[in-house]
């Protein structure tokens, strides 16, 4: 009897420590530590060594905190936060989703910054500048460090944690509080609706494909078309000629990968639902939306996501001022 109260109590003491360690604190790690960064940059900008510190401080803003909160949430948690290899079936879904990023995302860049936003040099949080000299090293640099490396590390965050961490709330929840944060990620207020995008699509792709690696490989994608596509963005803009035909191109663009993107999507679950694996991924069922109001509201009251939060805000100010 002793033994099995001891048990009980271990296990509320157990509940009751999760409750107080939410998974917004590892979202708080990732912010302190990328705008640490931001300082470190400044120090090793001219050192030779310079390429191997961006790929050293990107590890360190993501894999840490993340290792931290893994080692501490069990042995078995990592085994369920989909790290798994997608299908080749998912191809399909993969390419729709960066496509639909890519043009979405120049579309809303056009309407909150205008053609001007478009021309700027491929950075990661504003922090961390790509530059290309042409030679074959250094792109193979740009590729692992700012577009395979971010993808992996971010996609790992935001999408293997936090979409598992709140999706016990239900999976649109798990959607917009993984996208809302990884927005934020960005510190940068001008291009958060595109961050916001993005991060939807994304989450949407990894549960699409049963696989974090997919998001990854659509991130990858999207990422590669910042470095080396987004410079020829303007000129693509001259040879149409005029702001109308640019936008109806781009438009078009994004209503076709917006739809092979649903009817991938479609086929996908068709199939697993005759794999009878559905069940797995149900949603909690809330009834009236008091309820389903309250189960976002939860999550966005916790000291660890107000004080997200509130860094965010404080960073903005601080980089207007300066």
């Amino acid at each position: 009897m002793l033994g099995k109260r001891k048990k009980e109590n271990n296990g509320k003491a157990e509940a009751e420590s999760r409750i107080v360690l939410q998974p917004t604190v590892v979202v708080l790690a990732t912010y302190l530590l990328l705008l640490l960064s931001k300082v470190i940059d400044v120090t090793l900008i001219n050192r030779d060594n310079e390429y191997m510190s961006v790929v050293i401080l990107q590890m360190m803003i993501f894999l840490i905190p993340a290792a931290v909160w893994c080692r501490f949430s069990g042995e078995k948690y990592i085994r369920s936060l989909r790290i798994r290899p997608f299908k080749a079936d998912c191809m399909g879904i993969i390419a729709a989703a960066s496509v639909l990023m890519i043009s979405g995302g120049v579309l809303i860049s056009l309407l909150f910054g205008g053609l001007e936003s478009l021309s700027e040099n491929f950075s990661l949080y504003d922090t961390f500048i790509s530059k290309d000299d042409g030679t074959a090293p250094v792109k193979l640099y740009l590729i692992l460090a700012y577009a395979a490396l971010p993808a992996l590390c971010e996609e790992f965050v935001y999408r293997g944690i936090l979409c598992h961490e709140y999706e016990k709330g239900g999976v649109l929840r798990a959607i917009f509080i993984s996208a809302l944060f990884f927005g934020l990620l960005h510190f940068n207020l001008r291009n958060l609706p595109v961050y916001l995008f993005a991060g939807v699509i994304l989450a949407m792709t990894m549960y699409a494909t049963r696989s974090v690696f997919g998001a990854v490989l659509a991130h990858f994608l999207y990422n590669l078309f910042g470095l080396f596509g987004q410079p020829y963005v303007n000129t693509f803009y001259n040879i149409t000629g005029s702001t109308e035909l640019f936008v109806f191109i781009l438009g078009f663009l994004f209503l076709t990968s917006a739809a092979i993107f649903c009817a991938e999507a479609a086929r996908l679950y068709k199939k697993y639902l005759a794999e009878a694996h559905s069940a797995k991924y149900r949603q909690p069922l809330l009834h009236g939306f008091e309820k389903i109001r309250n189960s976002y509201i939860e999550v966005l009251i916790k000291p660890s996501a107000i004080a997200c939060f509130a860094l965010y805000i404080i960073a903005l100010i601080v980089m207007w001022i300066e």
